[in-house]
């Protein structure tokens, strides 16, 4: 460890992730950058190993590995900014997680594998939180209005591949599944072409009859805010016609195209979040949002990807019974009239994220402050709704951003941006934590912890309160013990609360672990 971790409060740099699925533009516009011309997918802020961020240490100019100053925490914080769609995906939980992982290291299965399915013994719950109008497919959706749906895109071949879920409800999609991702190729490719045939001309029939109406596009109008089966069949034919045509478009041929009908499909408003438990299949189709999870790398993948696909260990790890999309709008949990507080209850405890918001005056016509619009409540810009491609691999990212209304600019150690008129209040943190400024510019300040700017797209850490205590002295592995417990383990207590005073006109996101201690892996 190193003297680093007694400022109360450091600079955080993530780093961007260019998967080929990524926008061009959306974390750049975050970060006041200029585009790369490489699609820009994720900012990590984290300890994760893939991509870990880095700290700027108390005396400045100088960074560290962020795992110094607070440990390997048991969370991962993420913009994510999606152009097209992400894999039909499945997260096994703890137990599924150890004992795969335990069976592929007896089996000598390199971890570099490609065809390796567990990387570590942990599970990986998601939460995403919405910036922008964010598209999503998740859960097995009620298979009557899923057979209804399929019967009206009028293509019998993809019928009939549906059908078991007449006969078994309860768990016929993994037969669909089953069937429809072990299909020969050329079968499989001649299924899509006739499915996107028969969708293309219900969306253009969906869109010429919005264009002629005034009302929304279709795949707006088909999803609704949170709802993920509506009572109107024909909107939601709509809404399917859209999400195929828009998923063969990014990966044409690939039979998962058909398999995403089986799914809810849910178009998040901003300030809305989809929480993604352990077995639950979903996929990410289009927008930004903030997202967190647990620290691991176990993803089962079935279709709409080039990646290693795994049918049969998907299957089953999969929970095939039919529920509703897990959508969740925050809950106010503090708040004066400079600033409101709010967070998304998950029912894990590895991770908690809370949003504060400085400048905060209801809406009009609102008597509550539990507004789920997640717009522009305060003075100040909101994340650019530009969503299309983004960086080089793992690039390290100064975090820079500049102030709503002004021009894209790079920055390097935020300045204080307080002034005496500024509103703001407090808010109660767990260490360790990371904020992350999503709009305007905030000032931080907290009982020993010195006063710190944050502009937009701007990041720090508060380390834990153990790691103040001077008897700790390093492992050869670089992660201090004290009475036999690691930083991992501190991180993860989150060993003491702090009350944080913000100031400006803002949006801070704020990751934390969770209110217990979750079992180590």
């Amino acid at each position: 460890m190193t003297a680093d971790r007694s400022a109360g409060i450091l600079r955080l740099f993530g780093r961007v992730r260019d998967y080929d699925w990524g926008s061009p533009t959306a974390i750049y516009d975050l970060l006041g950058e200029d585009p790369s011309g490489r699609p820009a997918a994720e900012l990590w802020l984290g300890t994760h190993p893939g991509a870990p961020s880095e700290t700027e240490s108390s005396a400045g100019g100088r960074r560290q590995p962020a795992e110094d100053a607070v440990g390997r925490l048991p969370f991962l914080l993420k913009v994510l900014a999606a152009e097209r769609a992400l894999s039909l995906q499945v997260h096994p939980d703890r137990a599924q997680a150890r004992a795969g992982f335990d069976s592929e290291e007896r089996a000598g299965v390199p971890p570099q594998a490609p065809w390796r399915r567990y990387l570590d013994r942990n599970h990986k719950p998601e939460l995403i939180v919405a910036l922008t109008p964010f598209r999503a497919l998740a859960g097995i959706r009620d298979p009557r209005h899923t057979l209804r749906v399929v019967r009206a895109l009028g293509h019998p071949p993809l019928t009939a591949a549906f059908e078991p879920l007449r006969a078994d409800p309860a768990a016929g999609a993994a037969t669909v599944l089953r069937t429809l991702l072990t299909m020969p190729a050329h079968q499989g490719r001649g299924l899509v072409a006739g499915t996107v045939g028969a969708a293309t001309v219900i969306a253009a029939r969906a869109a010429a009859g919005a264009a002629a109406t005034g009302t929304a596009a279709a795949g707006t109008a088909a999803t609704g805010a949170t709802t993920a089966v509506t009572a109107d069949v024909a909107t939601d034919v709509a809404a399917a016609a859209d999400l195929v045509v828009q998923l063969a478009a990014a990966h044409p041929g690939d039979v998962g195209v058909a398999a995403a009908l089986l799914l809810n499909d849910v178009l998040l408003q901003p300030g809305e979040a989809l929480f993604q438990p352990a077995r639950l299949l979903h996929a990410y189709v289009h927008g930004v949002g903030i997202e967190i999870m647990a620290t691991s790398d176990n993803v089962l993948r079935g279709g709409l990807t080039s990646k290693h696909v795994d049918v049969d260990e998907l299957l089953r790890v999969l929970d095939p019974t039919p529920t509703r999309a897990p959508v969740l709008t925050p809950r106010t949990v503090g708040g004066t009239a400079g600033i409101i507080v709010r967070a998304w209850d998950v029912p894990v405890d590895d991770f908690a994220l809370t949003e504060a918001i400085c400048g905060w005056t209801a809406p009009a016509g609102s008597a509550s402050h539990d507004s789920t619009s997640g717009g522009n409540v305060f003075r100040g810009g909101t994340l650019g709704a530009s969503v299309s491609r983004g960086s080089a691999p793992g690039r390290n990212v100064s975090g820079g951003g500049v102030p709503s209304g002004s021009a894209p600019g790079r920055n390097t150690r935020g300045g204080n941006v307080r002034d005496a008129n500024a509103p703001g209040g407090a808010v109660t943190i767990r260490r360790p934590a990371i904020l992350l400024v999503t709009d305007g510019a905030v000032t931080v300040e907290g009982a020993g912890i010195p006063s710190m700017g944050l502009r937009r797209g701007q990041a720090a850490v508060v380390p834990p309160a153990s790691a103040l205590a001077p008897n700790r002295a390093p492992t050869a592995g670089g992660v201090s013990t004290a009475g036999g417990v690691s930083a991992v383990g501190e991180a993860m207590t989150a060993d003491r609360a702090l009350t944080l005073n913000l100031w400006g006109r803002g949006r801070v996101f704020i990751a934390s672990p969770g209110s217990r201690t979750p079992p180590p892996p």
